[in-house]
């Protein structure tokens, strides 16, 4: 089960929104130098305000006042404001968020100047008023701030400690704290931190005094027991590292608590300067918002169609670290420190997963749900029957593993002889025309919907075929064919010809022309079809005779003129048969012994109706004339 800890305390929400009525602004600040060569310094005083209190703004401009040994004023530079930057109100610990009206900000000021080696070296001061009247720890009516540095004498191009982080604006009642307040220095030289006393500069009457007072400054006293090196009640008591600049400890009262953080350099042993770091805390009681919680199933039921492989995603509030354990008890390896891990498991089953947020912290959350893994849905498009475009009459099938409660919608394209189907089984399925078709099936299901795809390929004369080499034959003799065997077969040429079986695997053929092209369409058991064909043409020494005088018209109408088709030129008294086909090259007469007295009709004696027929007349193994007749009637 989810722990969810949240405590207000709102003291301190009182004692800010009491105290910012006659607050000033001055949170706190310091000032810092670094050496460019050549004797120049660039000077940065950083100034923090209470930007929640009713004081002044930051000042567009300050006056940096430069010092001698003696305390005589040197220089007086004015320096400008730069952009003003918002402070997190981040407590350190982010188990713990604080009252939503803290805030502080601050401003760097910026110059830079020479400033020639000199015996004694330099002071550079600058003093502001006012600090906030609801300090704690000091009598802070009508106190001021004094931010001072110093340059060692005859100096040698030496730069102070830079502080490397903003200091936190809150610290939590009763947090233990470690907070970094280490700095960095450009020389390399040795640093120690301590505790240390505050400066008092500028009155209510002389918010920022213009040249600043010369050294020295007079500390501020803190109000017992609080000092300058124990500024801030705790238990334990906060400290600092004096060579790391860590703070320690857990402040116990609630308030507004200022410290001076010193920063010394020493150069092989030799002091150089120090940097004071002027700073208000504020101690509250802090919210307590750590809540652990992941995804579940339940939330996201596309979570159960992943398969083995669980994604997880921690949903939680106010975690800074994480530790998994996915129930895998199979091995001691199934534990993950990332917010938005993933684990395979072994088998199929329910699991119980914990996720703990900031193990190990004083604030801290545990969660325990139950994962059920199942194997991933398999969404499949199959079909049977024939994708041949000549015996289409497909059906189809959402195969797989599917969710007890999908449904299914299809999609088979424009073309299609079926729109809108629905269901898991689609039968009777055709294209109106030969290409490649997608086919789409969409699953619709609470848990584990999808799309998926299949493309179908229908294909007209696709079934292989091979209907022989090229043939040479003598002109007249008889073309012996032949095409890969099938079901059922259609021969048919691109020129008038004569064949004993147009619908076997293996027909004669007899030719009136030379160069004739044989079509031969193969239709196979399931009513797909190929096609190929075979090109016949005559030996080169067969020259066709001239018969340019044959009868190729008749006008069977009883007046003794073109009655009858006369082929007494061709025949020459031999004994030849005649068929007469019509235009399809299906035979409609046969005469044996053709003696020239054929009228037009059909087998059976009957008149056959006007048109262009084609007669071969074969003499022996001779085919020795085919070509046109028309009937005129």
């Amino acid at each position: 089960m989810v722990r969810r800890f949240t405590s207000w305390i709102l003291g301190l929400f009182l004692l800010l929104s009491a105290g910012s009525v006659h607050a000033a602004h001055l949170v706190g600040g310091e000032i810092t130098y670094t050496c460019n060569g050549g004797n120049n310094y660039t000077i940065k005083l950083r100034v923090y305000r209470d930007c929640n209190s009713g004081g002044a703004q930051f000042d567009n401009t300050v006056t940096f006042t430069i010092f001698d040994n003696t305390g005589a004023q040197l220089y007086n530079p004015t320096v400008n404001k730069g952009p003003t930057v918002s402070v997190p109100a981040g407590t350190g610990n982010p188990c713990l968020t604080t009252p939503p009206n803290i805030c502080t900000e601050y401003a760097d000021y910026v110059h830079t100047m020479n400033l020639p080696a000199r015996v004694g070296g330099y002071t550079i001061s600058y003093q502001r008023c006012c600090r906030n009247a609801t300090i704690s720890n000091i009598a802070a009516s009508g106190k001021g701030n004094t931010y001072t540095v110093q340059i060692p004498s005859l100096d040698n191009c030496n730069s102070s400690p830079e502080f490397t982080t903003v200091p936190p604006i809150v610290l939590c009642l009763n947090d233990l704290q470690n907070i970094n307040a280490s700095a960095t220095d450009a020389d390399g030289d040795s640093l120690y931190y301590e505790f240390c006393d505050i400066l008092n500069g500028g009155s209510s009457g002389n918010a920022s005094p213009n040249p600043a007072a010369a050294p020295p400054y007079t500390a501020i006293p803190f109000i017992a027991p609080q000092t300058s090196s124990s500024p801030v009640p705790g238990n334990p008591a906060l400290t600092i590292d004096p060579n790391t600049g860590y703070i320690t400890g857990s402040a116990n009262t609630t308030g507004q608590f200022v410290v001076g953080i010193c920063v010394s350099e020493y150069r092989n042993g030799v002091y150089q300067s120090t940097v004071r770091r002027d700073y208000q805390f504020n101690i509250t009681n802090c919210v307590s918002n750590v809540v652990a919680d992941m995804l579940t199933q339940i939330e996201k039921p596309s979570l159960l169609c992943g398969g083995r492989t669980m994604p997880f995603q921690a949903q939680t509030s106010g975690a800074i670290s994480y530790y998994w354990d996915f129930g895998d008890t199979t091995t001691t390896q199934d534990t993950s420190s990332s917010p938005s891990p993933s684990w395979t498991y072994p088998d199929t089953g329910a699991y119980t997963v914990m996720l703990v947020i900031n193990p190990g912290l004083v604030c801290t959350d545990t969660v325990y749900e139950s994962f059920h893994i199942y194997d991933a849905p398999d969404y499949v498009i199959q079909y049977d029957g024939q994708s041949c475009f000549e015996a289409q009459d497909l059906t189809f099938y959402a195969s797989g593993t599917t969710p007890h409660d999908a449904t299914f919608s299809w999609d088979f394209g424009n073309l299609a002889n079926v729109y809108g189907a629905t269901g898991d089984t689609v039968q009777h399925v055709s294209w109106s025309q030969p290409g490649k078709y997608p086919v789409q099936l969409i699953v619709y299901s609470k848990t584990c919907p999808d799309t998926t795809y299949d493309t179908i390929d229908v294909v007209q004369w696709s079934l292989p075929v091979f209907a022989g080499n090229d043939t040479a034959i003598a002109r007249g003799d008889t073309a012996y064919l032949n095409v890969t065997a099938g079901a059922a077969y259609r021969w048919f040429a691109d020129k008038p010809v004569y064949f004993n079986n147009y619908r076997q695997q293996d027909p004669q053929a007899w030719t009136y022309q030379d160069s004739t092209t044989f079509y031969a369409i193969v239709t196979n058991s399931v009513g797909c079809q190929g096609i190929d064909t075979v090109f016949v043409y005559y030996l080169p020494d067969q020259t066709d005779p001239d018969l340019s005088n044959v009868q190729n018209a008749m006008t069977p109408n009883g007046d003794g003129m073109n009655d009858v088709l006369d082929l007494s030129e061709v025949t020459f008294g031999d004994q030849c048969t005649l068929r007469v086909l019509n235009r399809w090259g299906g035979q409609v007469y046969q005469q044996d012994n053709y003696d020239d007295t054929w009228g037009g009709t059909n087998a059976n004696g009957n008149p056959l109706p006007p048109g262009t027929y084609y007669i071969l007349l074969h003499c022996g193994k001779e085919l020795r004339y085919g070509g046109p007749v028309t009937i005129v009637r």
